[in-house]
């Protein structure tokens, strides 16, 4: 992937989550669910400008591509979302000083859940894959995932605070 593609996916991703802490901060009546899935629509659509000039796909293989995507899409979004409740009630908790060590363990029960169910879509949907596309490409999809994933994860612990341990 491009660094400028990289760095312009960072970027996008700071500024949600700066603009999504403003928000909590200014009115908590707008709904931080509500934010969260403003913002998932968002780094959705980014994710498809990486993909569509990462993969230079030919006119058939894009054909095949994107209805599998959008179904893959589809089963992956609510567990995505999942994940980005888990992060606003944490960080809700976080801000207020009231993680408790029952909520501490929720958390990394709801986490850990939260990879293995994506694990299992993106396990469910390669078959499909590589009936849509040759096996390199295929593969440099999931690779293209795997990165866009970490730069994800690599933003995100930038912003969300470490559980207090005591």
């Amino acid at each position: 992937m491009a660094i400028k593609q990289i760095r312009t996916f960072a970027l996008l991703l700071t500024l949600i989550a700066g603009s999504h802490a403003i928000a909590q901060q200014q009115s908590a009546a707008s709904g931080p669910s509500e934010k969260m899935r403003q913002t998932r629509v968002l780094l959705d659509f980014g994710r498809e400008d990486i993909i569509r000039e990462e993969m230079r796909f030919s006119e058939q293989e894009s054909a095949a591509f994107w209805p599998v995507y959008d179904r893959y899409q589809a089963e992956l979004s609510p567990v995505r979302d999942r994940y980005a409740d888990v992060l606003t009630v944490y960080l809700e908790a976080y801000r207020a000083g009231t993680v408790s060590e029952a909520m501490a363990s929720n958390i990394v029960d709801d986490f850990l859940k939260i990879q293995t169910d994506v694990l299992a879509v993106k396990r469910k949907f390669l078959k499909d894959f590589r009936k849509a596309l040759p096996a390199r490409k295929a593969a440099r999809f999931y690779q293209l995932e795997s990165k866009m994933d970490a730069e994800l994860e690599s933003q995100l612990s930038m912003i969300v605070p470490l559980i207090d341990p005591v």
